[in-house]
Parts: structure tokens; C-alpha cells; sequence
């Protein structure tokens, strides 16, 4: 699809489909011309910015790919996969900047323009996303299917060394793992002990304090009788 606007950014006006913008204006009644564009750095700085935003993530991706490829520890099958796939994300992608360059070189006369040109682009270029996403719709099961099945032939590709490599990584993670449980185990067992500690004191501190409230009672029934006394021996002539 991406044809399309490289036909249409072909600078050949015996074309009626080219989509050329001439923008210089060349009045009668003058000796020069001028132009007319509004395009300046500014909207070329935000075709920059999308181009990047979009764009180079798989660039990387495929530049791993080509030197994952490179690696004599994976078997030749694998490294024909990654190299092929590396290679391919790499010109499609390079051929998308290309493709969204030339256009907007050739038809963008204003900033806004640019960066309109540049979405549309940038939209076709995801339409297989947008297929698999309507995949994902109609038979999400087959989809995680079909992927795990690529995913198991990827693993497989790889050789006795990677797996080794991968196993003692495990193996590692495994025993990080384990000692963290053991010390959690522990904190949890101090932690219960110390809970059971504190419950202890708790429940003696509520039978003090029931004896206190008790001893409480008794004195102020003594100084009620006591009152009661000295009442009486005022009254006595």
C-alpha cells in the first residue's frame, strides 16, 4: 500500500494520479516568483518526533534480530529466521521513513498537512495490527494457540547452550527464591511469637487492671462507711 504514495509523490506532471503540489507562484506582471508554503522546521520537527516515536522501536528490534543472527551458539535454521526477520522489519521500516519523507516533501504545504500526511502513513503501516486484533476477536483461543506453538518452536531452536544458560539463570532465581521464603518463614514465625508475647501481657495487663477497678470498689466502699461513721457521731448529743 505503501506504493500508492510513492506513485503519488513522483515528481512527473504527464501523470494525472501524482499528487505534486507546486507551490511557486510566478505572476504575470512580475519578473520572479514566490512561494507560497507555510511548511517550516517546526511541523518538519513533529514529522521527526512521530517517525521516531513510531518507528524506531522495531528498527531496534530488527537491528537484535540481525545480531542475534550473528551468534554461532544457535543452530543455522534459528540464525536463517533471524537474520531474514531482522532484515525484513529493518527495510519495511526503513521504507515506511522513506515513503512518509518523500511524500510530505512532495505535497506538504503546511505543518499541519505533515503531520496529517504522516499519521495516515503511519496508520496503513499498522494495519496488520489491526487485522490480528480482529483475529483476536473472532478466535482469541486458536490466536494464543498458534502463538504458543511459535513460541515452543523458537525455544527449541535454540541450543544446548542457551538452555544450559537459561537453566542455571532458573536455577539461580529458584534458590533466590527459596532463601527469600526461608526468611520470610522466618520474620513470620517472630513475628507470630512476638504477637502471642503481646497477647500475654495484654490479657495480664485486663486482669490488673480488674484488680485495680476491684481495690477501687473496696476503698470507695470503706470511705463510704467511714462517712457514715462520723455522720453518726455528730449526730450522738
Amino acid at each position: 500500500m505503501l506504493f500508492i504514495f510513492v506513485e503519488g509523490s513522483e515528481i512527473n506532471l504527464s501523470y494525472d494520479n501524482v499528487d505534486l503540489t507546486y507551490t511557486y507562484k510566478c505572476p504575470r506582471d512580475e519578473d520572479g516568483c514566490t512561494d507560497t508554503s507555510d511548511l517550516d522546521w517546526r511541523g518538519w520537527t513533529v514529522f521527526a518526533i512521530l517517525m521516531a516515536a513510531h518507528l524506531l522501536k522495531d528498527i531496534i528490534n530488527g537491528v537484535k534480530m540481525i545480531v542475534l543472527s550473528a551468534k554461532k551458539r544457535h543452530d543455522i535454521y534459528f540464525r536463517s529466521r533471524c537474520f531474514i526477520g531482522g532484515t525484513l522489519m529493518v527495510n519495511v521500516t526503513a521504507f515506511t521513513l522513506y515513503v512518509s519523507t518523500i511524500y510530505n516533501a512532495a505535497i506538504a504545504t503546511s505543518n499541519t498537512e505533515i503531520i496529517i500526511n504522516s499519521v495516515v502513513i503511519l496508520f496503513i503501516t499498522n494495519v496488520d495490527e489491526l487485522f490480528y486484533d480482529i483475529l483476536m476477536v473472532i478466535n482469541p483461543h486458536w490466536v494464543d494457540r498458534l502463538s504458543l506453538e511459535v513460541g515452543d518452536d523458537a525455544d527449541a531452536d535454540a541450543d544446548d547452550g542457551d538452555g544450559q544458560e537459561c537453566a542455571d539463570e532458573t536455577g539461580m532465581n529458584e534458590r533466590n527464591n527459596d532463601d527469600e521464603i526461608a526468611l520470610l518463614r522466618k520474620n513470620v514465625a517472630e513475628l507470630h511469637k512476638a504477637n502471642t508475647l503481646s497477647q500475654q501481657e495484654i490479657e495480664d495487663l485486663h486482669k490488673a487492671n480488674r484488680l485495680l477497678q476491684q481495690s477501687n470498689d473496696d476503698l470507695k466502699e470503706q470511705n463510704r462507711l467511714l462517712r457514715d461513721m462520723l455522720e453518726r457521731g455528730h449526730d450522738l448529743p
